[in-house]
């Protein structure tokens, strides 16, 4: 009998002790390969993974157990990379953001359940740095100041929630430094020295 055949994946499927079905998908030379689907023991979604030659390899989707989306992310070859997006149990968005070889790389916007910005916070080789920026839920900046490789360093500014300047400080090394003010009707104090 002459032509070509394709190989197909093993078939598996895996259950809780209670026999309620937690995996489904296939093996491939006795690695996971292609779509693989898990469950939560009452049978809603928990997430649909990708893989090549056991590795995770594609995009990857989370769920909440009320079967509304929790992440998507993106893997090549085991490692997290390009676009994520996580949200809240409710739907809306909370993190967003870039992988690079698994950390988070670049700008991350995190979000409020009504949707406000809550931060943005830049980060390099998986850690916090360079300028962040917080907020409240109602819209209005609350801190603001700067991270070298994950620890406070320079400049920041707290504000009331109402928006006015309270306290002016620095930080080197992630620990208070200098001289540190308070605002009292527009007006600069000293508050600290260290």
């Amino acid at each position: 009998m002459g032509g070509s055949h394709k190989m197909y994946g093993q078939p598996v499927v895996e259950h809780y002790p209670a026999g309620k079905i937690r995996a489904t998908g296939s093996l491939s030379d006795g690695q996971k390969s292609g779509e693989w689907k898990y469950f939560y023991p009452n049978g809603s979604r928990n997430a649909i993974e990708h893989y090549s030659q056991g590795l995770l390899d594609g995009t990857i989707l989370y769920f909440y157990p009320n079967d509304t989306l929790q992440g998507q992310e993106t893997w090549r070859r085991g490692s997290m990379v390009d676009s994520a997006w996580y949200y809240h149990k409710k739907g809306t968005l909370h993190r967003k953001g870039l992988y690079k070889a698994s950390e988070y790389e670049g700008t991350w916007t995190y979000f409020f359940q009504n949707g406000r910005v809550e931060r943005f916070i830049n980060y390099e080789h998986g850690q916090p740095h360079g300028p962040t920026v917080l907020f409240n839920d109602q819209g209005i900046r609350i801190q603001e100041g700067g991270y070298h490789h994950g620890l406070e360093e320079g400049e920041w500014k707290f504000y009331s929630s109402t928006g006015e300047l309270e306290f002016i400080g620095s930080y080197k090394g992630g620990a208070p430094t200098g001289t540190w003010y308070k605002f009292v009707n527009g007006k600069r104090k000293v508050y600290k020295k260290y």
